[in-house]
């Protein structure tokens, strides 16, 4: 289902008059952001829309854009708030800054010019809901006027033939998505599983426990040993996942923004979220069991924190530093299974205590999307616990000792490119407090970045 908030007749008309496509809902709100947020909730949590369109008309901010031109956004900001939703990636599009009042004064669009080229009464309440629902959102938006001592007249001259051009854009959005969601209405088992265990993320893990090895072999590994490690590390991850995902089936069920992941929409049975644990679970032992008696015998300890880390949120609001320790235990293992002792050096300690920050302030801020439901509903967490503001302290605290700790690395080891891959974490430790990028991407793929540039201090440092 895809909704489409207008703010008046007006601006919806000239689409009305064509009849509402199939699967598509209209919402005409009003002007301003609460009426827009208020439509934008409905077509979401009551209506089900999957994807949402703000379109309308809106002033330009700079004199080069024509007007007429009909433009889609890649983000939107409000004019007094010092918060930006992205909702879009592309060559030509523009930003948008949302008012509470319109402007027709020229010092104040020169104020606003330094934030976007457009203006508008209602774009960033949409953008921020689907942000908070976790639903795709697509502004468009037509130029009437140029937010100067005529834009009154402008707009009442050009709203009509504008809406008209802006209705036919919106039209072809339509088309294209209802294309896209043809195929996927129906998605094979594959598909399905994979979605489940989210195989991709292992980007997480890989790198730092390559580089456990690294530094476990004092150099680089035989390949034979890497296979190894790397077939236990996603077998280990597919079965945590599949573990986490199977005990939060409820839980899930009563997010709005979990309600369509694959077990509570039913899309899989429980049986099948078992047995893919099951091969997890196998794929780990068969690989522990080839790397030698020693990994064998410790092959139990990290499956401990795998199998009961989602319990946590039931308990204490410490629980994402679950999650941090499983990530933990990865260069520490795969340490073990190069070198066959646990006399384990300070390098490879210190990149264990970055790994375990990294990991565990990641988690607080993706925390962030679900402070109200879990506040509801009693699930534990940092967010709900303290608020966003000190969350975001405390993952901020969490990180920068992270940060000390592969400083330290660093300067055990040395390297150029090392202290390259340092500052690439350093900025993507930076970024994941930028309020301008989504929630969803400072966890995936800013934290990937912050971890992989963190393992790639110690590859690129001990191959120097």
């Amino acid at each position: 289902m895809i909704g489409i908030v207008f703010a008046t007749e007006m601006e919806a008309g000239p689409f009305l008059e064509g009849g509402v496509p199939e699967g598509v809902r209209v919402a005409v709100c009003g002007m301003g952001m609460a009426a827009a947020r208020t439509a934008t909730e409905q077509l979401v949590k009551v209506d089900g829309c999957v994807t949402i369109i703000n379109a309308g008309v809106c002033g330009a901010l700079n004199n080069r854009l024509e007007r007429g031109a009909v433009y889609r956004v890649s983000m939107v900001c409000h004019e007094h708030l010092k918060a930006a939703v992205n909702v879009g990636i592309g060559i030509g599009l523009k930003k948008l800054v949302t008012v509470d009042e319109p402007v027709f004064e020229p010092d104040r669009k020169r104020a606003l010019s330094k934030y976007g080229e457009l203006v508008d009464m209602e774009g960033y309440a949409v953008a921020r809901v689907c942000e908070e629902q976790g639903v795709p959102c697509i502004l468009v938006k037509g130029v009437t006027d140029f937010g100067d001592a005529s834009g009154k007249e402008d707009i009442r001259t050009h709203i009509d033939p504008v809406s008209r051009t802006v209705a036919l854009a919106v039209r072809g959005i339509v088309a294209s998505l209802s294309k896209q969601e043809a195929p996927s209405r129906e998605p094979g088992l594959w598909s399905r599983l994979h979605s489940f265990t989210k195989v991709e993320h292992t980007v997480f893990s890989l790198p730092l426990l390559f580089a456990g090895a690294w530094l476990g072999a004092g150099g680089m590994p035989p390949i034979s040993k890497l296979l190894l490690i790397a077939l236990v590390g996603l077998g280990a991850r597919t079965f945590g996942m599949a573990v986490n995902r199977i005990l939060d089936k409820g839980i899930d069920a009563r997010n709005p923004r979990t309600k369509n992941r694959e077990l509570p929409a039913g899309t899989l049975s429980m049986a099948q979220g078992y047995a893919v644990a099951l091969l997890g679970i196998a794929c780990y032992f068969a690989g522990c069991a080839l790397l030698g008696n020693t990994v064998m015998r410790l092959s139990l300890v990290p499956l401990v924190p795998l199998s009961l880390y989602s319990l946590l949120k039931r308990f204490t609001p410490l629980c994402h530093y679950g999650i941090g320790l499983c990530l933990a235990l990865a260069p520490l293992g795969a340490y073990v299974a190069v070198a066959g002792t646990l006399e384990f050096s300070p390098e490879v300690l210190l990149l264990a205590l970055f790994t375990f920050g990294w990991m565990s302030g990641f988690d607080i801020i993706y925390a962030l999307l679900d402070i109200e439901f879990d506040r509801a509903h009693g699930v534990r967490s940092i967010p709900a616990a303290l608020g966003a503001g000190r969350a975001q302290l405390v993952a901020a605290a969490t990180h920068l000792a992270a940060f000390a700790a592969l400083v330290m690395v660093w300067m055990s080891i040395g390297g150029r490119l090392a202290f390259a891959a340092l500052l690439v974490s350093a900025g993507a430790f930076g970024a994941a407090y930028l309020p301008s990028i989504p929630i969803p991407a400072r966890f995936f793929p800013i934290s990937a970045i912050a971890g992989i540039a963190g393992a790639l201090v110690v590859l690129l440092g001990a191959g120097a």
